[in-house]
């Protein structure tokens, strides 16, 4: 057997998260190694994220395959709107070449990033791994919606866990600059269903509750909204909703998908992610992780409890009540002010600006005769 090597933090996991954590860790000086077991596995993400997010996160603008400047809902009895800015709300970027572009980051760092590496367990001191065994002082789980970091620690699952599946079809988008979106216990019961333009391909695909049937709307779905197109590829993940709590204990952090840090609403973490993985880094590096916790969640955990309780207000309603809101986006106002004032990254900003927008109060009354009235807000409470 071979020595054990000393390191300073040891991180499992090379997607977007772990990359930003090592790279934080390393440019400081602190001996840090980088495990990605998987460095080429397919696409698992939409790679939908806001203006904000591409900026702060640094993609490189090569590697930005679209702007997206509105959607297209489809209600699931036949309503149809689309909303459309005049400039750009999001891009769609090349997650695989982004992922590969953080790892260099890091390693450029100075991290050991070691890619095809796995680590297969943790005693409390030791890591074991395909490539010999460290000691780290701390570890960091970015390992997934399922993390073994997470089991080894004895850290909770997230709250829920959705199945998704995505794939990218040989097709020119049916609404240029637009992401669509199917609504529908049918389609995707408890979740929803996508068409995201991806530079030459689209990407389509599904998430839902349903488990052990996931894979079959999936293909229910393909066939039916998008028939004889060729599929190039395809490829199923998870999606954590709601964090565990706590998301670290003694000298282990979650970070990223395996702390669930992730919008409830769209199922997005790469913004949430990341941001929360540079404080991790820098925490670590100022000698003070044990504020990551408290840290992490005063700037987003409202964020994330107010998508839950907009999760549990959408999983409430019916499908005739879920095209009735599709329909209502018709209106002109109200596309406006979603447009110019929504934000997503923070959607609970909406609610105070909505206060104030009286010219939109008699549509949300209308909104809530149509669905039982005020008790009705009891399910997004």
């Amino acid at each position: 057997m071979g020595a054990v090597e000393k390191v300073n933090v040891a991180v499992i996991g090379g997607g977007p998260a772990g990359a930003i954590v090592a790279q934080e860790t390393a440019k400081e000086g602190l001996r840090t190694v980088l495990f990605e077991r998987a460095p080429n596995a397919p696409l698992r993400c939409a790679g939908l994220i806001s203006m904000r997010a591409a900026e702060e996160l640094g993609v490189p603008e090569d590697l930005i395959l679209e702007e997206i400047h509105g959607g297209v809902v489809h209600g699931p009895k036949g309503n149809e709107v689309a909303l459309t800015a005049p400039e750009a709300k999001a891009v769609v970027i090349d997650r695989q070449r982004f992922d590969a572009h953080l790892r260099e980051r890091a390693r450029t760092a100075g991290a050991a990033v070691l890619e095809g590496a796995s680590a297969f367990g943790w005693d409390g001191e030791v890591l074991h791994t395909s490539v010999g065994e460290f000691r780290p002082e701390i570890l960091v789980g970015a390992d997934g919606a399922v993390s073994s970091v997470a089991r080894w620690a004895g850290l909770p699952e997230p709250r829920e866990i959705l199945v998704a599946y995505q794939a990218e079809i040989d097709a020119r988008p049916r609404y240029p600059g637009h992401v669509e979106v199917f609504l529908g216990r049918d389609i995707a019961p408890g979740f929803f269903a996508w068409a995201i333009p991806a530079g030459e391909v689209l990407r389509v695909g599904l998430a839902t509750t349903e488990k052990g049937h996931g894979l079959l709307l999936f293909q229910s779905f393909i066939a039916k909204k998008f028939p004889n197109l060729r599929v190039l590829s395809t490829s199923g993940g998870l999606i954590p909703i709601g964090p565990p709590t706590p998301t670290s204990i003694e000298r282990v952090f979650l970070v990223g998908d395996a702390a669930a840090q992730v919008k409830p609403i769209t199922g997005g973490g790469l913004y949430y992610g990341g941001r929360a993985a540079a404080l991790l880094g820098r925490l670590i590096v100022a000698g003070n992780p044990r504020e990551y916790e408290q840290r992490w969640r005063e700037w987003i955990g409202r964020e994330i409890e107010f998508g839950l309780r907009a999760r549990r207000g959408f999983l409430s309603l019916s499908d005739n009540e879920l095209d009735f809101l599709v329909s209502l986006l018709e209106d002109r106002a109200l596309s406006a002010f979603l447009l110019e004032r929504g934000d997503m990254d923070y959607p609970s900003r909406l609610i105070p600006e909505l206060r104030r927008s009286p010219h939109l109060w008699p549509l949300g009354f209308k909104i809530l005769k149509a669905l039982g009235g005020l008790s009705r807000l009891q399910d997004f409470l």
